[in-house]
């Protein structure tokens, strides 16, 4: 085995350069010619009988990722119709049997290379073939994005989605649980389709951490996908299973501060018919304080030049819910699926203020209490359906994909303020406002992809997508007047709102090779109608906006080299306003801090570019991915503070602020030290400014930060598992200051246990060193402000995992043919493209959502 210091020595050079882009190979050689048939049949080592639907891929050799994968026939044939040359590794993997690995070797020009019959042993037993080790790795790069195994992250075991994200690199989740990418807003997609369950937050906090398999993350989307989100799109692929037989998972955890957690998720598969579900609750208590100072150039009619506000805050918050599904394979080449999803959510919380008002001398001059409660309830429905349509013609492929969503929610809210001055009591009455807020969202997703290849080594996407929200909002604030005792709606607090947007797009993309180069182009069409109306205000609005959005990929692969590759993108995005943004409120649960939306807000446009450089080192495993990358966004959605000279109120809003410049640099290493201990690093080095532009022309600022992660991985004797993680990300730049240091650090612990590795029991505390916490500055020419929060981060988690099942081609067989004869190799037809399975990159053996 090679010392540290030799491997160390070897890399240092590879390192220390920052070249370009990660793997993209959107061209592939499609010449049949060129490729090798590869068949044989998986059978029962000692009755011979053939074993249907057990899982077969093949395995690049040089780093264990996916080149193929499918399921066996009734007979326990497979078939790969087209594999170009190189040296693979066969798995075949069916549970209850040992796991089948036989190296292959494929030349060039081969038109046919029959494996014949392969044996699986049943647990326990000895395999007779040639065996290398080849496990699923915690980070790879794809075709166009990084892709990040889930159940490598032990920290998260027991959590939701938003714990899973927060080990990604260059992914920030806040103490809220708001997502960003680079800093820049982010779409989330389940299953390569927008999520049905509304915002991010409330999608990340619907999807158990134990449900996903994978993570995506596509910083620089090509023209398939929808434009919306500065920052890129992160997939959340869900563990799914299709073999014949039955598995079940169980799933439950508890923590410090009363916080619980569990879910059941089964799957049945019946030849052509696949039944899946899962069942999740969950319930959490949250504390939480914050510290603002202020400081105003200009004082305010009470001659206020310093105010001091302090809170302490409660919340709980618990839900339920679940979802059922069918997959019916009516014939080789259609598929339909069909899924229904319920989702109950309800909460409460408790906020203390204590106002403070300060002269110039910094004197007390006028005090306040503030007490807000709030309860609400939601409710969500989605209904789902997928067509998946084959033909024999290979690749080539047609899908539809329509879905709802419903959402209702209520919350209930009563804000009591309490003012005095020093040494005279209270200066009156206090402030009693009550609100009932009544929210009814709904979602519609129409889409259609249509595949084929084109030529030798072309490849032709196409497809249409139509998505309709209906937002409508009704806000009644009331005041107590008491002069006639009795609360009186308020017209400048209320609002009831209505909005409409409907987006309707289309997209081409085609992608081919020349020689070493790769390329794909795409345009993507979309034509936006937002519309929406306040009631209460008697304002509109009512925006129609037509868009192209181009996309270039180049991938270039080092001729004497392929395990390195150059790769350039291009392309362009949308940040279009949201409902919350354009809604005309007023929030007023601060009272000092006051936040409004804006019906005037226009779309803000990003073009993206971005080079990388990747390499991987078979000897160690290790992987590198550096590069370079450049944003502009136009008429960036930032929000802006500013302070009412008067009544010394601050009020914050969105608005089209400036044009947004970042220039940045991403390194990643992944450093295998021994097989047992991993290392894997990133560094995110960037440099904003921000330059205002009309009404906002006096914006200016620029600052250089940085991001740090590390995670690092032992894998002990006995089925053990160690996982810590760190992560620094320092000072970033905003319109008007900047959002402070955030860093924090997670320990796992995870032991597997029983046959298989049934049962798993993980032990995690998040935010050890219990240093997470929300601190930013803002400077103007009117006042200058340190604020800072900070709510319960750091849990001692405990999490129980069992997995049980049975995956048999006979299970629901009555009777099975005696005469079967399972060696009939030279009888054996190629499988139809149709029927071959989707490529696997989970893992085997897991189930469907």
């Amino acid at each position: 085995m090679l010392s540290f210091h030799l491997i160390m020595n070897r890399r240092l050079p590879i390192v220390c350069v920052l070249l370009c882009c990660y793997s993209f190979v959107m061209a592939q050689d499609n010449n049949s010619s060129t490729k090798t048939k590869v068949s044989g049949k998986a059978q029962d080592a000692v009755s011979n009988k053939p074993i249907e639907f057990a899982s077969v891929v093949l395995l690049h050799r040089k780093d264990s990722s996916v080149a193929y994968g499918q399921y066996t026939e009734t007979n326990g044939s497979f078939n790969f119709a087209a594999v170009a040359p190189g040296d693979y590794v066969l798995r075949i993997t069916f549970l209850g049997y040992n796991k089948l690995e036989k190296g292959l070797h494929v030349n060039k020009g081969q038109p046919a290379l029959a494996v014949g019959a392969l044996k699986l042993q049943t647990g326990g037993k000895q395999l007779d073939a040639v065996e290398i080790k080849a496990e699923k790795p915690a980070f790879s790069m794809q075709i166009d994005r990084q892709v990040f195994d889930a159940g490598s992250i032990v920290t998260a075991e027991g959590g939701t989605g938003a714990d899973i994200l927060k080990n990604i690199p260059s992914v920030d989740v806040d103490i809220d649980d708001n997502v960003s990418l680079r800093g820049k807003s982010v779409t989330i997609y389940v299953d390569g389709k927008p999520s049905p369950f509304g915002d991010a937050k409330t999608a990340l906090a619907m999807i158990p951490a134990a449900t996903v398999d994978r993570i995506e993350v596509i910083n620089n989307p090509s023209a398939k996908y929808e434009a919306q989100g500065g920052g890129g799109i992160i997939n959340i692929i869900l563990k799914k299973d299709k073999a014949i037989g039955y598995n079940v998972m169980v799933n439950g955890g508890l923590a410090t501060r009363k916080q619980y957690n569990g879910s059941v998720n089964a799957s049945l598969r019946m030849k052509k018919f696949n039944f899946f579900g899962n069942y999740y609750g969950h319930y959490g208590e949250q504390s939480g304080s914050g510290y603002s100072n202020r400081q105003n150039k200009i004082p305010d009619s009470t001659n206020t030049f310093f105010f001091t506000q302090a809170n302490r805050s409660k919340n709980s918050d618990g839900g339920h819910g679940g979802r059922l599904g069918l997959d019916f394979y009516m014939d080789d080449h259609n598929t339909f699926t069909l899924s229904e999803g319920i989702n109950y959510n309800n909460g409460y919380s408790q906020d203390d203020y204590l106002l403070n008002y300060l002269d110039a001398a910094q004197q007390s001059i006028r005090t306040g209490n503030r007490n807000n409660n709030s309860h609400y309830y939601n409710t969500n429905n989605n209904t789902a359906f997928n067509f998946r349509h084959t033909t024999n013609k290979e690749n080539e492929e047609l899908t539809a994909y329509v879905s709802y969503s419903n959402n209702k929610g209520e919350n209930n809210s009563d804000y009591h303020t309490l003012y005095a001055k020093p040494g005279s009591g209270p200066e009156a009455d206090p402030d009693q406002q009550t609100n009932l807020g009544l929210t009814h969202n709904q979602f519609w997703n129409l889409q259609s992809d249509y595949t084929t290849p084109v030529g030798d080594k072309g490849k032709l996407e196409a497809g249409v997508k139509t998505t309709f929200r209906n937002n409508n909002n009704d806000y009644d604030a009331r005041l107590f007047n008491w002069d006639t005792q009795q609360f009186e709606k308020s017209n400048d607090l209320s609002n009831a709102f209505k909005y409409n947007e409907n987006i309707y797009a289309g997209y081409a993309n085609f992608s081919g090779a020349l020689g070493n180069l790769g390329y794909q182009v795409g345009a993507r069409v979309e034509q936006s109608q937002l519309k929406g109306y306040s009631f209460t205000r008697d304002t509109s609005v009512n925006n129609h906006y037509l868009n192209l959005f181009p996309s270039v990929f180049l991938k270039y692969n080092l001729p004497r080299n392929q395990d390195q590759s150059l790769v350039f993108n291009y392309s362009t995005r949308v940040d279009r306003p949201v409902f919350d943004q354009l809604l005309p409120y007023v929030n007023n649960s601060d009272p000092q801090n006051l936040r409004v939306g804006n019906p005037n807000l226009k779309p803000s446009i990003t073009h993206k570019f971005e080079m990388n450089y990747s390499r991987y080192f078979p000897i160690s495993r290790d992987f590198l991915n550096t590069g370079v990358y450049y944003s502009q966004a136009n008429g960036d959605i930032d929000r802006i503070s500013t302070l009412d000279s008067l009544t010394g109120v601050t009020t914050t809003m969105p608005a089209n602020l400036a044009t947004d410049q970042d220039w940045g640099a991403n390194f990643t290493y992944q450093l295998h030290f021994y097989r047992w201990w991993d290392l894997t690093s990133n560094f995110n080095l960037e440099y904003s400014r921000l330059t205002g532009k009309g009404n906002f022309s006096n914006i200016s600022n620029e600052y250089l930060s940085y991001g740090v992660q590390m995670n690092t991985n032992f894998r002990l004797p006995g089925n053990l598992s160690i996982q810590v993680q760190g992560h620094y990300r320092s000072p970033r730049v905003t319109p008007q200051g900047t959002f402070k240091a955030y860093n924090g650090a997670d320990l796992g612990i995870r032991k597997e246990l029983l046959k298989n590795k049934a049962l798993a029991i993980s032990v995690n505390i998040s935010d050890l060193l219990n240093t997470q916490q929300y601190s930013s500055h803002y400077e103007t020419d009117a006042f200058i402000q340190d604020y800072e929060r900070k709510r319960t981060t750091r849990f001692l988690r405990i999490n129980l995992r069992y997995r049980f099942g049975k995956m048999d081609p006979n299970l629901f067989n009555k009777k099975k043919k005696a005469t079967e004869d399972p060696l009939e190799e030279d009888q054996m037809q190629p499988q139809q493209q149709g029927k071959q399975q989707p490529q696997q990159q989970g893992k085997e053996g897991e189930h469907r959502l």
